[in-house]
C-alpha cells in the first residue's frame, strides 16, 4: 500500500513539474515574429493595427476622442509602413459619423493627411503631451432627435519655438448602435484639464 502511495506522489510530483516547464516555456519564450526584435516590443503602429475597434468600439465620448488622438500621433510621429498607414488611415474613419465620411472619400483624405505629416515630419515637429477632458466634462445635448456630445482634446506640439497647445472641440453623434461618432473638429479656446 505504501509502495503505490510513493508511487502516486511521485507520479503527481512528475506531472507537476511538466506542467510547470509548459508554463515557463510558453511565458517566457523569445517570439522572434515579424512583429518582435526579441525584445519584446512592437511600434505604436503594431499595436494600433492589432486593435479590432469595430468589435470593440470604444464605449465613450472620451474613449472615442482618446483612440482619435492616439492614432494621430502615432501617424504624425511614429513610424509604419505604406500598409500600416491605410490601416490607421481605415481605424480613424471606423471612428467617423457617416456625414463625416460623406465629405471626405477614404482616397482623398488618405492623400490629404499623408501631405499633412509629411510637412509636420519635415518641419521637425512632435506631439510629446496629449490630454483629453474627464468624460463628466463632456456637454451632451440633442440635435434633430440625435444623443450629441462634445468634448475637448489638447495637443502639446514641439517645434521650432518651443511647445505650442492646441486645444480641439470635438462634436460626437450617437448612431444607432449606441457608438458616439466623430462628426467634426475645431480649434476652441483653452480649457482645464485634468492631470496636466
Amino acid at each position: 500500500m505504501k509502495k503505490h502511495i510513493g508511487v502516486l506522489i511521485g507520479s503527481l510530483v512528475l506531472v507537476g513539474l511538466v506542467i510547470w516547464i509548459i508554463f515557463y516555456t510558453v511565458n517566457n519564450r523569445n517570439d522572434k515574429s515579424v512583429f518582435n526584435d526579441g525584445k519584446n516590443t512592437s511600434t505604436e503602429a503594431q499595436i494600433l493595427t492589432a486593435k479590432d475597434i469595430d468589435r470593440f468600439y470604444p464605449s465613450t465620448v472620451r474613449e472615442v476622442v482618446r483612440l482619435y488622438q492616439r492614432i494621430n500621433v502615432c501617424l504624425m510621429t511614429g513610424k509604419y509602413s505604406e500598409e500600416e498607414f491605410y490601416r490607421l488611415v481605415d481605424m480613424l474613419r471606423l471612428l467617423y459619423d457617416d456625414e463625416l465620411l460623406e465629405i471626405n472619400p477614404r482616397d482623398r483624405y488618405a492623400n490629404k493627411l499623408y501631405d499633412e505629416i509629411t510637412l509636420f515630419k519635415e518641419t521637425g515637429k512632435s506631439i510629446p503631451v496629449t490630454n483629453i477632458q474627464l468624460e463628466s466634462q463632456a456637454e451632451r445635448y440633442t440635435k434633430d432627435g440625435k444623443n450629441m456630445a462634445s468634448i475637448v482634446a489638447l495637443f502639446i506640439v514641439k517645434g521650432e519655438n518651443g511647445l505650442e497647445k492646441t486645444y480641439e472641440k470635438f462634436a460626437l453623434r450617437e448612431d444607432e448602435n449606441g457608438r458616439w461618432k466623430i462628426v467634426g473638429w475645431e480649434l476652441t479656446e483653452p480649457v482645464e484639464f485634468p492631470e496636466l
